[in-house]
């Protein structure tokens, strides 16, 4: 059985991590220490509560007691459920039972003896063989009986085995007391001897009391061939008492050597830490070397001390001391000291703490001082953890130096320390403890007997750079804790995925508001999910292997050690599958959604701008999920909703973090791309039927204009009441609103708009205020329904300055606009009426030109050849023509300038020889009076050329003359606009100095200019143009 337990060696790679003891689990490793849970316990820790434990090196048996019985077995059997030997306890006899074992006889290879002490009474039961007691059925053997006598309120408080002298007690009274097992022929026999009592006796002369309780009783050293030894007693004073114990003498009876015995109270140098001194509290002992060196366990002030001491006959000196790293004020501490006295393990409550000694003083000197950091390390077991109680191990061929801690739900676990590789000595590196803890954390995630978080403050740099250290090692493949190699790809890359989301874990519960790590880890296990995604899709599909192969020839090395680059590796390769015409959809839902989306939005959905975005990987997936979905005939509904699902995340995301951070030249293209491309997403998804999927993205995303399409989609299949219109108006108000408004708008349907969801009224009116040119088509009819007349008729002003209908709608828009200012006493009329005017005067021009038919009919060509003044050359009617042609054919309100254009060169028969007249109405109505009077000097300039014949008639009698004044067509028209005379003669008055009307003149105009010049050289023609002017001025009389 001992072959099996042999010692383990630390080490630092995978190899070595894996456990060399059968059977043994371990829970954790590193390379100074291991964790294990020796399979040994017996079925009774299943239904049997226990009080106390301890175990026994010497004999590798174990006891544990409960308030019936006592139980003894082997804890280092490999049976998973060893036999365990049952003691009852006489309630009658034993009111608080201890146990502890002994020493098989000498000379023999038996199994260990027990001894059963009861604290209250001080009765002594000693079985000699803890096997051979249940045959002889545990018979009543008085002789192996011992009754201690205890004082009236004395008990004993600490029982220890300090073989061969036998069994040492220590009581409330701090009396110890020596019980021997055997005679001097090794025969079983009970005696006690007083090693201290400070109430009587011969030694309490020679022990003076300084009122300490006993708090650890040690055997030092045995010589004389196991005849003689030394017996450390310490109180929690400092009082320490060393005892020369002779087993046997000339009489044959034992006796204490008072000569080679002594006394030393042990201190800390109160100039190491001041006002230590009787302060201090001594909780426990070990020897060190040459029973002279001690390593005593200190409580100072609060905290744990580690304190060395050399003492003898001549005194007692303190060396040095640390303090522990440990927090725990409540629970009682245990030191051990292994052989070979190089680490101490203190126990307390669920924690141990290893250190290791500073034994410069017995060592030689190349070993490291108390001057110098070393290594130290706690380990602390499960909150929910039950120990029952301790023992030890020295160090032997088959172990290496350790503790063994009983527990009552996690069986028998073992903490034992590796030897060191050299003498040099080990740097105490935080940065390597850290990193230590959080390896253990995440490789040994599965040992919920150990608790690996963090309970004291740690320097975040520390963290983050054992956090980088160790992500970079498991990326890589050159952690330690990972296997040199394994023959599946997948299964390595799987293990990664673990190790990965065991530290995203670990980072939640220790450093939750530590964002910038978090992500960071988040990164590296999208990067390697979707390496492990990728890497089982390709292996599955061989077409797809091959591609992959252009790209990386050995694939299986690029997967283990590459993962850093599989952006650039991803982008490359669907790039090359797209160039082969393999589809990608089922490939992207695999490495992108399935391991970069949904780890993203389990740990970090905030991560903002993803790591995919440092390429076009992102813009390609959604490029060719256009050209698959979008204008394609895809239909595989899973990936098109998976694809959408995380187009909209990682771009709303790059949106929300740029704007956040202000990266604007960014924020705008995302936002942009995201705009543009959003409509197209929801568009395939309700082309494939996936209605309630489109819903539950665009609310999520609170895409509302997509989300108000995908509910006016559903209504053709569910009643409007069942499409929740009025949770989505309460849960996202006038935004919401807002959406469905505009898509109500665009699809036409009015009287939803205006009146479905009369509730959120409010809400519709702050629309129509807020969108005036997308609203005020049908806003007015709201208006005019609540009777609010001021508002219908802004609203009408804004749908015909807007040109977004017909114009004639415009005209009905505009007449009731005038209507409803009439109404409420607006000062608008008169713009209603200048508006008015310009839309009749378009629609006359239409009318003319469409006949009877639809003047969409009509072409360019024949506008120009039958509509266009003849005074006007070929070549220039058909470039005026093409100037206003497809303005007009749109019926849609044309620009004033594009108005008086057509006014001034359609034949003036068409409009009863009005044009000119109408084109001056439209001019007046620009507020602007440079304008009015450029535009003004144009039409009389078409007037006097295009208008008016070049030999007017100025001969005859007074009827023919004013006949021919009266009927033509500039008589016409200043006699209905007299007020332009002064400003016709300014311009004939230029016209004869060769000046220029204006800079910006036209090429047509700057012709009709020079035919208007010679014209004017003709005194005729200037005579009848001052004819129709005096014509003019005496009609207005």
């Amino acid at each position: 059985m001992s072959s099996i337990f042999k010692p383990r060696a630390g080490g630092s790679t995978g190899s070595e991590i894996v456990s060399s003891v059968p059977n043994a689990e371990e829970l954790t490793k590193n390379k100074h220490y291991c964790v294990s849970r020796l399979p040994g316990l017996p079925s009774v820790f299943k239904t049997t509560s226990f009080s106390t434990a301890y175990s026994d090196a010497e004999s590798n048996y174990a006891v544990v007691i409960s308030d019936e019985s006592i139980h003894v077995w082997c804890y280092k059997s490999i049976d998973s459920s060893p036999f365990a030997i049952h003691f009852p306890i006489d309630k009658e006899l034993f009111k608080l039972p201890m146990a502890i074992l002994t020493r098989p006889s000498s000379g023999t290879d038996q199994d260990p003896g027990l001894l059963m002490i009861d604290s209250i009474t001080g009765l002594i039961k000693f079985y000699e063989s803890v096997q051979h007691a249940p045959t002889s059925g545990l018979i009543n053997d008085k002789s192996l009986e011992l009754q201690v006598h205890l004082y009236p309120d004395e008990c004993i408080t600490l029982v220890e085995n300090v073989e061969p002298a036998g069994i040492a007690i220590a009581t409330s009274q701090q009396r110890c007391i020596l019980i021997s097992l055997r005679d001097y022929k090794s025969k079983p026999h009970l005696s006690t001897a007083e090693l201290a009592n400070p109430h009587g006796g011969f030694l309490s002369k020679f022990f003076r009391h300084n009122e300490g309780d006993i708090t650890a009783i040690r055997s030092v050293s045995v010589e004389n061939n196991d005849t003689s030894q030394v017996i450390l007693i310490l109180d929690s004073s400092g009082t320490l008492y060393s005892v020369k114990y002779y087993l046997l003498s000339s009489t044959a009876a034992p006796y204490i050597d008072k000569s080679s015995s002594f006394k030393q109270t042990l201190t800390i140098d109160p100039d190491t830490y001041p006002g230590s001194g009787a302060s201090g509290k001594f909780l426990d002992i070990w020897p060190m070397k040459d029973d002279k060196y001690f390593l005593a366990l200190v409580r100072y002030n609060g905290a744990l001390l580690l304190a060395t001491f050399r003492a003898d006959k001549s005194g007692a000196l303190y060396y040095g001391s640390h303090y522990l790293n440990s927090s725990d004020t409540l629970a009682t501490p245990r030191l051990f000291l292994p052989r070979p006295g190089k680490t101490a393990f203190v126990i307390i409550g669920n924690s141990v703490i290893m250190t290791d000694l500073d034994t410069s003083y017995i060592e030689p000197k190349d070993t490291f001082t108390y001057t110098n950091p070393r290594w130290e390390d706690v380990i602390r077991f499960n909150p929910s953890t039950n120990v029952l109680g301790y023992g030890y191990e020295n160090q032997s061929l088959n172990a290496n130096p350790s503790i063994i801690v009983i527990t009552e739900n996690y069986g028998v676990l073992r903490v034992e320390k590796f030897p060191e590789t050299s003498r040099k000595e080990i740097v105490y590196d935080p940065a390597q403890l850290v990193k230590s803890h959080i390896e253990q954390a995440i490789f040994f995630s599965d040992s919920k007997e150990i608790d690996f978080d963090f309970v004291q403050e740690v320097d975040r740099q520390l963290v983050h750079n054992a956090v980088a250290t160790i992500m970079k090692e498991v990326m890589t493949s050159t952690s330690p804790y990972l296997p040199d190699s394994l023959p599946v790809t997948t299964d390595l890359t799987q293990l990664k995925v673990k190790i990965l989301t065991e530290l995203i874990a670990y980072c939640q519960r220790n450093f939750p508001s530590d964002d910038e790590m978090m992500a960071e880890v988040v990164k590296n296990l999208e990067k390697t999910h979707c390496v492990l995604n990728l890497w089982k899709y390709i292996d599955k599909n061989k077409p797809y292997m091959e591609v992959f192969q252009k790209i990386r020839p050995e694939p299986r090395q690029c997967f283990i050690s590459e993962i850093e680059n599989i952006l650039e590796i991803l982008t490359s390769f669907l790039d090359q599958l797209t160039a082969t015409g393999l589809p990608t959809s089922s490939l992207v839902v695999t490495t992108i959604y399935d391991g970069v989306y949904l780890n993203s939005v389990r740990y970090n959905e905030d991560v903002g701008k993803s790591w995919l975005f440092d390429s076009e990987l992102l813009k390609n997936i959604e490029s060719q999920f256009t050209q698959d979905f979008v204008t394609g005939d895809n239909n595989d509904k899973d990936d098109a909703s998976c694809i959408v699902q995380l187009l909209y995340y990682f771009f709303t995301n790059a949106i929300t973090f740029t704007k956040t951070h202000r990266i604007d030249d960014k924020y705008q293209k995302f936002s942009n791309f995201y705009n543009e491309k959003k409509n197209g997403w929801t568009t395939a998804l309700l082309r494939l039927g996936l209605v309630e999927e489109a819903r539950v993205i665009t609310e999520k995303y609170q895409d509302f204009s997509s989300l108000a399409r995908v509910l006016d989609t559903e209504r053709d299949t569910k009643p409007v009441e069942d499409l929740h219109y009025g949770f989505y108006f309460e849960e996202f108000g006038y935004p919401f609103a807002a959406s469905v408004y505009e898509c109500f708008i665009k699809k036409g349907e009015i009287q939803k708009l205006l009146m479905e969801f009369s509730n959120y009224k409010p809400f519709l009116l702050r629309f129509f205020e807020e969108n005036p040119k997308l609203s005020s088509n049908v806003s007015w009819i709201r208006y005019l329904i609540d009777e609010d007349f001021s508002l219908a008729s802004k609203a009408l002003g804004f749908a015909e300055s807007y040109n977004s209908e017909s114009i004639d709608n415009q005209l009905t828009q505009l007449s009731l606009g005038k209507l409803s200012a009439h109404a409420a006493g607006a000062p608008t009329v008169k713009e209603f009426d200048d508006e008015l005017i310009k839309v009749r005067y378009q629609i006359k021009i239409r009318n003319v030109v469409a006949g009877d038919g639809r003047i969409a009919a009509l072409t360019q060509k024949n506008f120009a050849n039958q509509f266009i003044n003849t005074n006007i050359d070929k070549s220039d009617a058909k470039n005026l023509a093409a100037n206003v042609f497809d303005a007009l054919s749109s019926n849609y309100r044309l620009p004033e300038s594009l108005l008086i254009e057509l006014l001034t060169i359609i034949d003036p028969k068409f409009l009863s020889n009005d044009g000119f007249y109408f084109a001056l109405r439209v001019a007046q109505t620009f507020l602007n009076e440079e304008v009015t009077h450029e535009f003004v000097n144009i039409i009389l300039l078409r007037l006097l050329t295009l208008g008016t014949d070049a030999k007017p008639t100025i001969n005859g009698s007074d009827e023919v003359v004013k006949h021919g004044v009266e009927s033509s067509i500039l008589f016409k028209t200043l006699s209905r606009q007299p007020t332009i005379i002064s400003q016709l003669n300014q311009l004939i008055e230029t016209a004869e100095s060769s000046s220029s009307l204006s800079q910006s003149l036209s090429t047509f105009n700057k012709g009709l200019l020079d035919k208007l010049k010679k014209r004017l050289s003709n005194k005729s023609f200037k005579t009848w143009v001052h004819l129709v002017e005096e014509q003019a001025k005496i009609i207005l009389v």
